[in-house]
Parts: C-alpha cells; sequence; structure tokens
C-alpha cells in the first residue's frame, strides 16, 4: 500500500514478535539511533503532538521516488513487553502525525496484537489466504476486529496468493461484499521481505504494486 500510495507514507513495523521490515526492506540501514525503541525512549515526557512529531525522524527514508519514510519496531521477542506496553501511545502519535499517512503493520494476529492501534485507523486490512485453514482463522479474527471496533465497516478484506477458492468465495465465506485480489508476487515481495537484491524500478512496476492501487484508491474514499 505505501509503494502503490501517490504521497507521502510513514510505515510502522508493529509486529509484537519482531517483523520483516528491518531484513526485508532497511537490511544494513537501521540502527540504534532509528526505529520504534528510540522514539519511545526519546519521547518518554513529551506530550502527544510532540511526540508525534518526531515519530517520522527516526525513520528511514527508503526511496528516491516515493516519499516513503520506514520506522523499524523490535528485532527480538525478548523486546515484546516494552512495546506491548506502549500501545496507546503508540497509536496516539500515530493519529497526530502530519503531512503523511501512516501505515502500521501489526504482523500476525494474536492475543499480543496491538489491538488498541486500530481505535484511530480509517481503515483496517485483513490479509487471508484462499485456503481453508487461513479462511478458518480469520473467523476468530474478525471476532476481534467486531469487538473493538464495533462493526467491520472500516475493514477491507484483501486475498494474496493462490489457493482453490476465488477471492469471491472468500469473500462470500467471511460476508464480505467483495475483496481485493493481490497476486503471488514472490519477486516484488521478496524485496520488501526477504532483503533481496533491491531494484525499486522493477518494484514500482510489478503486479503486486498495481495491485495495491485499488486498495489505496478506496483508502482515499474512507473519511478519517
Amino acid at each position: 500500500m505505501a509503494w502503490a500510495a501517490d504521497r507521502p507514507v510513514v510505515v510502522i513495523d508493529a509486529d509484537p514478535f519482531g517483523g520483516d521490515v528491518v531484513p526485508g526492506m532497511l537490511p544494513g540501514r537501521a540502527d540504534n539511533s532509528s526505529g520504534l525503541l528510540p522514539w519511545l525512549v526519546a519521547t518518554r515526557r513529551a506530550g502527544a503532538l510532540q511526540a508525534a512529531a518526531q515519530l517520522p525522524s527516526f525513520g528511514v527514508a527508503v526511496s528516491e521516488q516515493v516519499p516513503l519514510t520506514v520506522v523499524a519496531g523490535i528485532q527480538s521477542p525478548s523486546q515484546t513487553g516494552t512495546l506491548t506496553s506502549s500501545w496507546e501511545r503508540l497509536a496516539t502519535a500515530c493519529e497526530h502525525v502530519e503531512g503523511a499517512d501512516v501505515v502500521v503493520d501489526l504482523g500476525r494476529a494474536h492475543d499480543g496484537t496491538g489491538w488498541s492501534m486500530l481505535s484511530g485507523a480509517d481503515q483496517v486490512v485483513l490479509v487471508v489466504q484462499p485456503t481453508a485453514r487461513s479462511v478458518h482463522g480469520a473467523g476468530w479474527v474478525l471476532a476481534q476486529l467486531r469487538a473493538r471496533l464495533g462493526d467491520l465497516n472500516r475493514v477491507r478484506l484483501v486475498v494474496n496468493n493462490s489457493g482453490p477458492y476465488t477471492a469471491e468465495e472468500v469473500a462470500d465465506a467471511l460476508e464480505f461484499e467483495s475483496a481485493v485480489r493481490v497476486p503471488a508476487d514472490r519477486k516484488a515481495a521478496a524485496m520488501l521481505t526477504e532483503g533481496a537484491l533491491f531494484v525499486e524500478r522493477s518494484l514500482l512496476r510489478s503486479r503486486l504494486i498495481r495491485a495495491c492501487n485499488g486498495l489505496v484508491a478506496q483508502r482515499q474514499a474512507v473519511p478519517a
């Protein structure tokens, strides 16, 4: 979504068990002075607006063509406690970042997910694979979302990869009117999650990024 957007975006890796952002998008570029943990330390006595204003400065610019900044998350499960005790603070900061959209990656859904991060979100994206196992697991996630959001009006369903079911069948099974289909594009995905050879021009032209254009267009129609 961030690569498909045509406006400034700040991506935050908020996976409580350590995400793929650093090894994928920032190999060799993130250090101890950037990321969520240094931001939390530096702004521990700051007000909400001041902390929000500083958040992008703890990220790394990753593109020459796209105004995209990435804020790395924790890198080890041993740091989980620090992050999970700061969800409310981070959620407030994200709501007050000025001049850019904020995309937060919460990782795989489980009990330790930063559910409170959803309260101020314009859009929540649920990614499901078109398999019985993935659709079954999504039922639990949707129950959590309903409990926290009240309804699923802000939730967008994304069907990723290939499987025995169509995107329409997955949407029907999960009681969505429609779903955004994102194809399996391993070459492009590897640039973002595996630290594979990065060719920005190829990434921007990839099937993966082009498929996300529709998701970004839906985001523009959702009121803040």
